[in-house]
């Protein structure tokens, strides 16, 4: 294993937590569980897109950056998994919560 799988695999478990409890405060009441299991599955993604990358391209980079760097991008992929599931739940509710009279 290189020294950028270990980095991104820390910094994968280390942005876990934070996100998914940002996700689960933001997250509509009917869509907590399905905002943290996207934002599971999108960190996960992010971080496999950036494994992929680091070795096909084989470019060099320092272990702080890449660390930082991956930290940041799967706390943004948990995020945008999130926001999808909220997207995705409140879809199908086309009601209005507010009366037509204040409009």
């Amino acid at each position: 294993m290189s020294t950028n799988t270990i980095l991104g695999i820390i910094a994968l478990v280390l942005s876990l937590p934070g996100s998914l409890f940002i996700d689960y405060k933001v997250s509509a009441r009917r869509a907590r569980f399905l905002s943290l299991l996207l934002g599971l599955v999108g960190s996960l993604a992010v971080a496999g897109a950036i494994y992929l990358y680091i070795h096909n391209v084989s470019i060099s980079i320092d272990g702080l950056s890449f660390f930082l760097g991956t930290f940041f991008a799967c706390s943004v992929g948990s995020f945008t998994g999130a926001l999808l599931a909220n997207f995705a739940m409140s879809a199908g509710d086309r009601t209005s919560d507010i009366p037509s009279t204040e409009y």
